[in-house]
């Protein structure tokens, strides 16, 4: 019997083209072979090509793979990917307001943890604080990821640490550039902002129900496609490296770093991600004012703790915060 799904069909053609790269295959023999009609095979090749999938036909009508697209679809994503959970469930978008509140729905119906949400462009992305998130199209990355941490709420904000020591890692594998974490939740090349995490939970007082780890970089922009607000605080992978990177590479690179980190998170806590939050610190002594409401308290960054709380030596003594807005000096 024909196989049904034309998604299914064609993610099976292109496994086979991808086999055997630079090799014509003929649409007969995959037609029998994959127990699909040739006219399906046809389809499914016009279907591939839609999604940005380079493939070239010669005169008999034999096909070749030729390139993938540097697109978040589902299909490439998960073309060797090298994780045991995170991003083995894929809900991919051209667009939606913010991946987070899609998030948000897919684990209120339990989705399996490591879901991922990506879009090529969110139309409200949410950073924190309220504020929004520039997300164009074709150059950044925006995702979301369902967590189910057997933690206890006042756990939580080592997730976002723990996000951005995978987010640096990530980046500096690309070269060897200045990579910062400026806490709570921003990721900084050469002191500008190159990525922000949004980490959103759903709770009880001693349980954490889910927890949604959204994060934004800014992957491919040049100087000139970031707004006039944005030029002198933010930066891109691209700019950093001065070379145009593959967005599914670093989506896919990203992924195995966070399923790592969030392994070791899970039976340590913060004990061995801190060491590299603090390698990686922006703020480490240095004289801030950090932003708590219509409060503001000044002092000099002495530690990040186990729980992910900025600890800082005021006037009035040693402190701790586990959030607030850091300004520098």
């Amino acid at each position: 019997m024909p196989v049904a799904n034309p998604q299914l069909l064609a993610e099976k053609i292109l496994e086979r083209l991808r086999a055997k790269p630079g090799q014509l295959l003929d649409p007969g023999k995959m037609a029998k072979s994959l127990n699909a009609a040739r006219e399906q095979i046809i389809e499914s090749i016009a279907l591939l090509r839609s999604w940005g999938y380079v493939i070239k036909a010669n005169h008999k009508r034999q096909y070749r793979f030729i390139a993938a697209p540097d697109s978040f679809i589902s299909t490439e994503i998960s073309y060797r990917l090298r994780t045991r959970f995170i991003g083995k469930r894929i809900h991919a978008y051209q667009a939606v307001q913010s991946t987070n509140s899609i998030a948000s729905q897919l684990a209120t119906a339990k989705a399996p943890e490591g879901t991922l949400v990506i879009a090529e462009r969110q139309t409200r992305g949410r950073g924190r604080l309220g504020r929004d998130w520039y997300s164009p199209e074709k150059v950044g990355l925006y995702a979301s990821i369902i967590l189910y941490p057997k933690i206890h709420p006042t756990a939580a904000p080592g997730l976002s640490l723990m996000t951005a020591v995978a987010l640096a890692d990530t980046i500096g594998s690309y070269d060897d550039m200045e990579v910062k974490i400026k806490w709570p939740n921003d990721v900084l090349v050469s002191g500008l902002k190159v990525a922000g995490i949004l980490t959103e939970l759903s709770a009880e007082l001693d349980r954490i129900e889910y927890v949604i780890v959204g994060v934004g970089i800014n992957i491919n922009q040049t100087r000139a496609d970031f707004p006039d607000a944005l030029k002198s605080v933010a930066t891109s992978v691209r700019i950093g490296t001065k070379e145009k990177i593959r967005r599914v590479e670093f989506l896919q690179r990203f992924l195995a770093n966070f399923e790592k980190e969030y392994l070791v998170f899970k039976k340590s806590g913060m004990k061995e991600t801190r060491r590299k939050i603090l390698k990686y610190s922006y703020l480490q002594n240095k004289e801030i004012r950090l932003k708590l409401g219509r409060k503001t308290v000044s002092g000099v960054v002495i530690d990040i703790d186990e729980t992910g709380q900025l600890i800082l030596d005021t006037k009035d003594g040693i402190m701790a915060f586990n959030a607030g807005e850091v300004t520098t000096h």
